[in-house]
């Protein structure tokens, strides 16, 4: 049975409920509470007061999502981006938290992924090499560093 709650008491609890399950983006929290049928004013307030408190932060959100997808070790970093994107969280962010990105770890991740789908190395291998790679985002730089690694060592 669902209960509709109607006070800002009641919006408050609910918003420290979905964020003691998880972090969210202030995007996210959004639309959980506006799907529980809340208006914008009180979602507005109830946003602001955790913002104030620190408890809704999208900085330190899009940093922990960022890095838990980069050390995951299967995301190239364009899906990643889209994954921080589809959280609601603004370019401006996203932007921030992916400057210190050296590219690295996409290549570690790239040789991760193609370990463990591909098992020898020959002309024709390499080719759906390059398109698994490209169908999961990793970019063309990347691609031809790992094809490279791969020829000049053994799997």
């Amino acid at each position: 049975m669902i209960c509709h709650l109607t006070t800002n008491k009641d919006i408050w609890h609910l918003a420290l409920q979905i964020l003691t399950r998880r972090s969210h983006s202030e995007y996210e929290l959004r639309q959980k509470l506006y799907q529980k049928g809340y208006v914008g004013t009180e979602v507005d307030q109830v946003v602001n007061r955790l913002l104030t408190y620190g408890y809704l932060n999208d900085t330190a959100f899009a940093t922990a999502l960022f890095s838990k997808h980069l050390a995951m070790g299967k995301y190239s970093l364009n899906i990643i981006i889209c994954k921080l994107k589809k959280c609601g969280l603004p370019e401006a962010i996203i932007k921030t938290v992916i400057s210190e990105y050296d590219g690295e770890e996409e290549f570690k991740a790239a040789l991760k992924v193609l370990g463990s789908r591909f098992k020898s190395l020959d002309g024709l291998t390499k080719e759906k090499m390059y398109r698994f790679l490209g169908t999961r985002g990793f970019s063309s730089n990347t691609i031809h560093r790992v094809l490279d690694q791969l020829t000049n060592h053994d799997f």
